[in-house]
């Protein structure tokens, strides 16, 4: 069992299971980063890390999205008993969507996104995805000075934030992200899609988290209606199926 450490010094996620493995949560103004192929939980990760934070800890977040318009997010996630409308009503949650071309405009945007971060006293952002952001560039030289720019404009602003990227497994079969701009994280999670004849199984494993002692194996991960993601630390990852 992991060590909880001083929960001041951790931003808890509410993903039950999740927690556990990573000392009682994020370290505080950290950037974690997690990797996953289309449709295995990704962004459902970081809007529950979202949602939890404000029912949970009353900590207001921002989304920021290069993808999926505000309705169609809202919609969704309502099958897991999330109203972020309801949120964004009270002040505790802000949305904010950039077309797939806009990357000058988020950075020209920057002192207002810092403003609404203030206004809100914003504790947790997420960027969803950082894949769809890097496409912009013309060049890898100029898409890794322009994440590096976006990094340091989250470590400024001084929230916790989550990035999301899609996965790429490379020769050796672990999960990268796409680009490979996992190393600018301070932590990097990996969600894996296993295949089992006719069944598709998910798995979540912490690759790096720096600051945590966090769990070193793949743990199986379900998406359930009316909670989200759960994961199960205790259960091996290739019997899991038999179960649930």
């Amino acid at each position: 069992m992991i060590i909880v450490a001083n929960g001041k010094d951790r931003a808890p996620t509410g993903v039950e299971g999740f927690d556990e493995m990573i000392e009682g949560g994020f370290e505080r103004e950290a950037i974690m980063m997690v990797a996953a192929d289309a449709g295995a939980g990704k962004s459902t990760l970081a809007l529950q890390y979202l949602y939890n934070g404000a029912v949970e800890q009353g900590e207001a977040g921002l989304y920021i999205t290069f993808e999926e318009p505000k309705g169609s997010v809202y919609k969704h996630m309502k099958r897991f008993g999330w109203d972020f409308a309801k949120l964004e009503k009270e002040g505790k949650f802000k949305y904010m969507q950039y077309a797939p071309h806009e990357a000058e405009k988020f950075f020209k945007d920057g002192t207002v996104i810092e403003d609404v971060v203030r206004d809100l006293k914003v504790k947790r952002v997420v960027i969803d995805s950082i894949t769809s952001f890097a496409l912009l560039f013309e060049n890898d030289y100029k898409m890794r000075q322009a994440v590096l720019q976006l990094f340091a404009s989250l470590r400024k602003w001084g929230v916790t934030a989550l990035v999301t990227s899609e996965g790429e497994i490379n020769q050796l079969g672990d999960m990268k992200a796409k680009f490979g701009v996992e190393f600018i994280a301070d932590g990097f999670i990996a969600i894996h899609s296993i295949r089992k004849k006719e069944v598709r199984d998910f798995a979540l494993e912490v690759v790096k988290m720096r600051g945590t002692n966090h769990f070193k194996k793949m743990v199986p991960l379900k998406m359930l209606e009316g909670k989200g993601i759960v994961l199960y630390p205790n259960q091996p990852v290739f019997e899991s199926a038999a179960g649930f």
